[in-house]
């Protein structure tokens, strides 16, 4: 199982403990193949994820994110760093090998068996995630039809046989001179838009973002007004049970490892 994690320094540590959750909770199902595309991660935190991997028999690579600052400088990075545009470039950083890999951010906890996610069927597809619950407007922002699948990026499980033979690193390169670097929603505004109509909605608990736990079903359609939504018996089943839960920035609730 190809697992794919990105960070610089600053998020080693939040990364570290998404990891040890990742092995813990998966030691019968696979041999785990951790890539960490690497901003700039210190030798002290990276001697204490190599000591972590060891101890559960799997193993780490760091993938030096430096060759794809070219591509990188043109966009305009509003969060995260570069950390969080090189996901964009799986297809170029990670070996040829690897032909399927499950992308996670950093800030989540993998509490069961990820057996059945990865192993779900593409089908046409290039990439399964779970649908965001966004409006309208939001969409049209990227030029996205009112309906359009728009899934959060923070979980992906990329086919990278077709990526590649779909070129969407080409796509996303003119995604952002469409945009002069300036896309919308930054990298996830740029993957739903390379994917379009290419990508499959999984069930919620695989992605269960801090939206759909911090608001009632009726508050999140209030607040968020979306132009479509998963159903409030999926969202429910997600908060109850979340296969993954992803701790992401939300202005109504802190994430856990903010101090008070």
């Amino acid at each position: 199982m190809n697992i794919v994690y990105a960070s610089d320094d600053n998020f080693a540590e939040i990364m570290g403990v998404s990891i040890l959750s990742l092995f813990e909770n998966n030691k019968d199902e696979f041999d785990i193949k951790v890539y960490i595309l690497d901003s700039g991660i210190k030798d002290e935190n990276r001697e204490k994820l190599n000591s972590l991997t060891k101890k559960y028999g799997n193993q780490l690579f760091f993938i030096n994110t430096q060759n794809i600052s070219k591509e990188l400088n043109s966009i305009k990075q509003d969060r995260g760093g570069a950390s969080q545009f090189a996901r964009l470039f799986l297809s170029k950083l990670l070996p040829d090998s690897c032909d399927k890999a499950l992308y996670i951010d950093c800030d989540t906890i993998i509490r069961h068996s990820l057996k059945d996610f990865y192993e779900t069927d593409f089908g046409e597809n290039i990439c399964c995630g779970v649908m965001d619950c966004i409006s309208k407007q939001h969409r049209a922002k990227l030029g996205l039809k009112e309906n359009e699948t728009y899934i959060n990026s923070g979980v992906m499980l990329i086919n990278l046989c077709t990526w590649r033979n779909y070129n969407i690193e080409g796509k996303i390169k003119s995604i952002v001179k469409k945009f002069d670097g300036n896309v919308p929603y930054a990298d996830q505004g740029i993957v739903n838009l390379a994917l379009q109509g290419r990508i499959k909605c999984v069930h919620p608990k695989y992605n269960c973002i801090s939206v759909y736990t911090a608001f009632s079903f009726n508050d999140l359609l209030e607040y968020r007004q979306p132009s479509a939504c998963l159903s409030s018996i999926e969202i429910e089943e997600a908060k109850i049970d979340p296969v993954i839960a992803h701790f992401v920035t939300l202005f109504c609730m802190s994430r856990p490892w903010i101090k008070k």
